[in-house]
């Protein structure tokens, strides 16, 4: 939103008090695209489209498969839930690195920062 990155510093474990993007699971019955909704109005109290697909992370030690979507804020106001003390956008180069709170959180960060500067040089 407006060259800004919404985050979500943790206020449950694992990882709690650390930066990360709105995420959780897949409910049974729903689709992908529905729980990244969903889970993004429950962590943030944000409405938002998703635009695409950012990439698809799995990790050998880690038993989930992380699927991030870039997306645009449409409705709702920023606040924190029972599962985010605190919501912000950052602009890229304020992105709190030394305190993300997972690999999978710091790799799409770094490919959605990635492709954004190379938009911005074709585009």
């Amino acid at each position: 939103q407006e060259d800004r990155i919404w985050l979500v510093r943790r206020s449950i474990e694992p990882s709690s008090g650390c930066w990360t993007f709105p995420a959780g699971y897949v409910d049974l019955g729903e689709s992908v695209p529905e729980a990244a909704i969903r889970e993004t109005r429950e962590e943030t109290l944000l409405d938002i489209r998703l635009d695409g697909l950012l990439n698809v992370y799995s990790y050998a030690s880690v038993g989930i498969v992380l699927v991030a979507y870039c997306a645009t804020v449409v409705g709702g106001t920023a606040g924190p839930t029972p599962e985010s003390e605190e919501v912000r956008a950052f602009r890229i180069e304020e992105i709190p690195w030394s305190s993300l709170a997972f690999s999978s959180t710091r790799d799409a960060l770094a490919d959605y920062v990635a492709f954004n500067r190379t938009a911005t040089k074709s585009g």
